[in-house]
């Protein structure tokens, strides 16, 4: 048990030295505006990403030209294969990638960066005896793997901000 005293000490300490939860992303403030284009089929994962600038303060608006960013969704690719086999020569493992290709561009449409990939590969155990949990694990995983890319979007956000506030350093 910690004293009462000492805990204002430690979250003091802990903040000065830059701690931070695992997976607490900090977004710049001033991003501003944000429109997400997409010219890919899956609208699951553009109201993740929605969400998820949402909690990070950054405002998603539908058009185009009232964003300071528009990210453009080119594609979205999911790939589901068997990673290995146990001694039935059954599946016993699957290997789940799922790749997102976008761009970042200004309010008038010109890219500011070249295409883009986000991608992630995670690989989960078969239970044959239980098929409905193996199902219920995959989504699980999907669920992650979506998490993962919306976060290598957003680092790439923050990366793009960095580089405007310091135009000087290429």
């Amino acid at each position: 048990m910690i004293p009462r005293l000492l805990l204002p000490a430690i979250v003091l300490l802990l903040s000065a030295c830059g701690w931070q939860l695992r997976n607490a992303e900090v977004m710049p403030s001033n991003i501003g505006s944000l429109h997400i284009e997409t010219q890919a089929s899956d609208n699951v994962f553009v109201s993740e990403l929605t969400r998820a600038l949402d909690v990070y303060g950054i405002d998603v608006v539908s058009s185009a030209a009232d964003a300071n960013y528009s990210v453009v969704i080119i594609d979205f690719r999911q790939n589901r294969r068997i990673s290995t086999l146990n001694s039935s020569a059954r599946a016993a493992e699957y290997q789940l990638n799922e790749d997102v290709d976008f761009l970042i561009t200004d309010p008038a449409g010109t890219p500011l960066t070249a295409l883009l990939t986000a991608s992630v590969e995670q690989s989960y155990e078969i239970e044959e005896r239980d098929i409905l949990s193996s199902d219920n694990e995959e989504r699980l995983v999907r669920i992650e793997m979506r998490k993962e890319i919306v976060r290598q979007i957003l680092n790439r956000l923050k990366v793009l901000q960095v580089k405007n506030q310091n135009p000087e350093n290429p």
